[in-house]
């Protein structure tokens, strides 16, 4: 299996802040643009004050007001763009700091429009079309299980589909709407930061106003079209919602502002114990970057780390190219997130697309998205071939499999969601059918069997109070904090039943980061950490002590 660092819920300002990578492409970003991550307790434009007025560097766009991620603009004719981005990586306030790199749709161009008859051979593939019989996904076998759309506590289950436009008025699929605001009023009546986003969200315009496209129509098709209706065709789930979300291509600023629309949604459920937002499980992401380097994008990349933080796995399609994504790289496919799921596409007789990317390390695994056939605008459907319809599969497996999980696994994904998620990756990865193409080209050398995944829950439950004991971690006592108040050094002492993985961070008044003190493996027994706290300023402060499993111990202290 491939490790990918797994981070709790703020981005990896450790790695990406303080290393900033030569970035030579002049084509691949907007000119003049820089996407900057502060820590939470410096406010934009502050930040902004702190540089020579000559540069004229000004807030273009908040992306995520959550995460503090925002687009700067500044004037390139007064300073270089490397000298720009040195400088504002130098900054204290900074956790990381990048170019806003271009962005484009990954599709082929869709096949002969007349292969439509027996054409879901991705769901169930009985050799039609000089197919390879059971070269699919066993979804038949699945559906017997579960047909998804609701978990056992009653939950409606969300898959975000980031891409360039939706077809809401089709009549085969099924749209996620926001029932607490108001259309067309001008007016955030919901409270959650996005301004009449009745039907999604729109990071092209920064409003609520869904256009129409053919890419993420299909795309939304694939994942959750309905099933059992006498009309078209049938996604992986037949009554989950699709959460309508344009931001797919043109630039990297809009990509990340997409994901957080995402993140707060779940956020916000996670919060209110359902009472608000939505119960966003997976997003689907069918764009990139060819060739590009995660070191260039920690905030694309830690965006999955902060999706990951609040339950949501995310599925990411890699190039549409022949590449050894090991050796060139990519975007996202690439990113050494745990909570992204990396694709590449298969075909009708389990054979790798010879148009679609792969890496022993880098991509999980094979998913059928060689002439797929779903939705289109105007009530059409087609046949689409590209990574773009192999990964929505997978984004809509994790729904199916997240609908299915029994009340005591649902119960602890929602008490521990960043850990648990991870759990149900598993449940995909470790459960594909082993194929040819895949050995040598994915870390599974698998493509997706859904049967598979959802017999894994089957088996899980049958022991669940015994795994979820095992979910809760180790137990942190006798925590104490000397002194407190504290002017200059604070000395932090816990002990530890058991050994494990601890991240011991700083946050302010609020819950938001300032710092990470400490994280490591660590023994069993007592531990002492000397905090110096002599640069923060006077006020109310936390330490935070977290489990690899997100259980957490909070101790205040007062600063002098």
């Amino acid at each position: 299996m491939k490790t990918k660092h797994l981070f709790f819920f703020f981005l990896p300002a450790c790695i990406f802040s303080m290393h900033v990578s030569a970035q030579t492409a002049d084509n691949d970003h907007v000119p003049g643009e820089l996407i900057v991550q502060l820590n939470g307790q410096y406010a934009a434009e502050s930040f902004i004050n702190n540089f020579d007025s000559s540069y004229h560097l000004k807030l273009k766009s908040e992306l995520s007001a959550p995460l503090s991620i925002y687009l700067l603009a500044y004037d390139q004719q007064v300073i270089s763009e490397p000298a720009m981005l040195a400088k504002v990586n130098a900054h204290h306030a900074v956790k990381a700091v990048q170019y806003n790199h271009f962005v484009e749709n990954r599709i082929l161009e869709p096949n002969d429009p007349n292969y439509n008859n027996g054409s879901m051979w991705s769901l169930k593939n009985t050799g039609q079309n000089n197919g390879t019989n059971d070269a699919d996904i066993d979804a038949p076998e699945a559906w017997e299980l579960s047909t998804g759309g609701i978990t056992t506590a009653g939950d409606t289950v969300v898959i975000a589909v980031v891409d360039n436009g939706f077809s809401l008025s089709h009549q085969d699929l099924n749209f996620w709407k926001n029932y607490n605001e108001i259309a067309g009023n001008n007016i955030d009546d919901d409270g959650n930061g996005y301004i009449d986003d009745v039907n999604g969200w729109n990071a092209y315009n920064n409003n609520g106003s869904i256009s129409s496209s053919q890419h993420g129509t299909h795309v939304s098709g694939i994942v959750a079209a309905k099933g059992n209706n006498n009309l078209g065709v049938v996604g992986v789930n037949w009554n989950a919602k699709v959460m309508a979300i344009q931001g797919s291509s043109g630039t990297e600023a809009t990509v990340v502002a997409a994901y957080a629309y995402a993140f707060k949604q779940r956020q916000l459920f996670n919060q209110s114990n359902g009472d608000a937002g939505a119960f966003v499980v997976s997003t689907n992401s069918s764009f990139g970057v060819n060739n590009g380097n995660p070191t260039n994008y920690p905030i694309w990349c830690g965006m999955y780390d902060s999706l990951g933080a609040v339950g949501i796995l995310s599925a990411g399609a890699t190039a549409n190219a022949n590449y050894n994504i090991d050796v060139t790289g990519d975007m996202p496919t690439a990113c050494p997130q745990s909570h992204l799921i990396s694709v590449t596409n298969t075909d009708r007789n389990d054979l790798k697309n010879t148009s679609a990317g792969y890496g022993l390390t880098t991509i999980d695994l094979g998913s059928p998205g060689t002439s797929v056939n779903n939705t289109t605008p105007g009530n059409n459907y087609a046949s689409l071939t590209g990574t773009s319809m192999a990964t929505p599969h997978v984004a809509g497996a994790v729904g199916l499999l997240i609908s299915y999980a029994c009340p005591a696994l649902l119960e602890a994904y929602k008490q521990f969601p960043d850990s648990v998620s991870l759990i149900f990756k598993d449940f995909i990865l470790n459960n594909v059918d082993q194929i040819n193409s895949m050995q040598g080209n994915t870390v599974t050398g698998g493509r997706l069997n859904l049967f598979n995944s959802l017999q894994a829950i089957n088996d899980y439950c049958i022991v669940t109070a015994d795994k979820i004991n095992e979910l809760a971690g180790f137990i942190i006592t006798d925590l104490t904090l000397q002194p407190n108040p504290a002017s200059d050094y604070l000395q932090l002492m816990y002990a530890l039943p058991t050994a494990g993985n601890l991240s011991i961070d700083l946050l302010d008044v609020t819950g938001r980061f300032v710092k990470q003190i400490e994280r490591n493996n660590f023994s069993e027994g007592f531990h002492s950490h000397t905090i110096n706290v002599e640069d923060l300023e006077a006020g109310v402060y936390f330490i935070q002590l977290r489990t690899k499993n997100a259980s957490s111990q909070i101790q205040k202290f007062i600063k002098r």
